[in-house]
């Protein structure tokens, strides 16, 4: 009985029993049609923050090369290499 019980309490078993579990839910819960209408549009909000965040650097990347072009124009200017 004893080695039953610490079959059951190993955290190896019962991480095992947990993702078993979680996959079962996991299943169920992809057919359910309000389930993926909720991820498909969490989905999309990602992808648009995404698309957002690419925009933001690009546009800071092109003001940075701006400003080291200009620097770089007025070194020139100055004489210095």
């Amino acid at each position: 009985m004893n080695k039953l019980k610490s079959f059951f309490t190993n955290k190896y078993v019962i991480g095992f029993g947990a993702g078993i579990a979680a996959s079962i839910i996991a299943y169920r819960a992809s057919k359910s049609r309000r389930l993926r209408k909720a991820a498909v549009k969490i989905l999309a909000q990602g992808m648009k923050i995404r698309d957002e965040a690419k925009f933001a650097v690009n546009t800071i990347k092109e003001e940075a090369e701006d400003l080291y072009a200009e620097a770089k124009e007025k070194n020139a200017a100055a004489g210095t290499p």
